[in-house]
C-alpha cells in the first residue's frame, strides 16, 4: 500500500466510471488543499525530568550496627581499640619467633612456643583518637609446664586467682604488672605515670595446623637462617578478647597469599565499614587454639572480672 501526499505524486484516474473512492476526490493540482496554521503548546521555562528519575530508588540503608548520622565517637575507639589489638597481637607473635630462634643459638633455655599478652589502655591526648594501647606479654621456657597451651593457661588462671585472693583480702587491687607479683615479664611491664586501665587479653603461639614449632627447630638450627627470616618462614595464630565482648583472631602466615595475614573479629574493626568479620571466631581458630579456647575464656573472666569488672574503657 502506497502513501501519496497531495499535490506531490500524480493521483490515480477515476473518469472511467469507477465510484467515487470512499475518502473523497482528488484534490484538485489548481486548488492546493489549506491547512489551518499550527497551534504549539507555550513550554515550560525548565526541562521537566523523567517520570524514572522523578522516581529513582532510594539510597540503600545503613549497617545495623551503624549509628544513622554516622559512627560516634566510642564507635570509632573501639573499632580502633579492637584492630590495635589484633595488629599487636600479630606482631608480638613475630618478636615470638625471633627471641625463641635466639635462645637456639645460645646457651640459654629454650622458650616455649605459646604466649599471653595482656591489653591496658593509657590516656595519650598527642595519639589517634586520645589514647595508646599498650601490652604486656607472658613467655614461659620449654617444658611441660608450658610446652602445653591448656596447662599454660590453667596454670596461669590458677596464679592469677591466688594474687586476686591475698590483695582482695588485703583491700587492695592486683596489678599483674606488680613487680613483687608479676604475671608479665615482655613488653610494656613498668606502669606509665597515667592511670591505665585493663582492656583485655590475648594467646598467641608458635604451633598451626600447618607446622609445628618443635618440628621447625631442627630446620632453622641446620639452615643458618636468620631471625628476621624465621618471621617469614615459621607462621603464627592468636586470639584476643576484649572487655565488650569482642572476640578477634590472628593469622601469620607469609607463606600464604591473600589472606594469610588477615585479622577477623565478631565485631566491626573499622568505625565506617564491617571487613574480615565473623560471628564465631572460636569455630575459626586453629586445633590447638580452638581447644584451649575453654581455658582462655576463664582465664579472661577471671582478670576482666578483678581488674574491669564493668567493661569500662572510656
Amino acid at each position: 500500500m502506497s502513501y501519496n501526499v497531495p499535490g506531490r505524486h500524480a493521483q490515480p484516474s477515476w473518469d472511467d466510471g469507477s465510484p467515487t473512492p470512499p475518502w473523497g476526490p482528488p484534490v484538485s493540482p489548481q486548488q492546493p488543499q489549506q491547512y489551518p496554521p499550527q497551534q504549539y503548546p507555550q513550554q515550560p521555562a525548565y526541562q521537566q525530568q523523567p517520570s524514572w528519575h522523578q522516581h529513582a530508588a532510594p539510597p540503600p540503608p545503613p549497617p545495623q550496627w551503624q549509628q544513622p548520622g554516622g559512627p560516634t565517637q566510642e564507635d570509632r575507639r573501639w573499632a580502633y581499640l579492637r584492630h590495635s589489638a589484633g595488629t599487636s597481637l600479630r606482631g608480638i607473635n613475630a618478636i615470638h619467633v625471633t627471641r625463641a630462634l635466639e635462645r637456639l643459638h645460645s646457651r640459654d633455655q629454650p622458650l616455649a612456643p605459646h604466649g599471653v599478652t595482656l591489653f591496658f589502655v593509657t590516656e595519650a591526648p598527642a595519639q589517634h583518637l586520645g589514647y595508646q594501647v599498650l601490652s604486656a606479654s607472658r613467655w614461659g621456657y620449654a617444658g611441660p609446664e608450658y610446652d602445653n597451651l591448656i596447662a599454660f593457661l590453667t596454670g596461669l588462671n590458677a596464679t592469677a586467682e591466688t594474687f586476686i585472693a591475698q590483695h582482695e583480702k588485703a583491700g587492695r587491687v592486683w596489678d599483674p604488672r606488680d613487680p613483687d607479683y608479676l604475671m608479665v615479664n615482655v613488653g610494656d611491664i613498668e606502669r606509665p605515670s597515667t592511670p591505665t586501665r585493663y582492656v583485655g587479653i590475648g594467646m598467641e603461639t608458635l604451633n598451626t595446623d600447618s607446622r609445628q614449632w618443635y618440628e621447625v627447630v631442627p630446620v632453622l638450627l641446620s639452615s643458618g637462617i636468620s631471625s628476621l627470616q624465621a618471621m617469614s618462614y615459621v607462621p603464627g595464630e592468636g586470639a584476643a578478647q576484649l572487655v565488650d565482648g569482642s572476640e578477634i583472631r590472628v593469622v601469620r602466615d607469609d607463606n600464604k597469599r591473600g589472606r594469610g595475614n588477615d585479622l577477623i573479629c565478631n565485631n566491626p574493626l573499622d568505625a565506617t565499614q564491617v571487613y574480615s568479620t565473623t560471628q564465631n571466631v572460636p569455630e575459626r581458630l586453629g586445633t590447638q587454639l580452638r581447644q584451649a579456647w575453654p581455658a582462655f575464656e576463664e582465664l579472661a573472666r577471671t582478670l576482666a572480672g578483678h581488674l574491669n569488672p564493668h567493661g569500662q574503657v572510656w
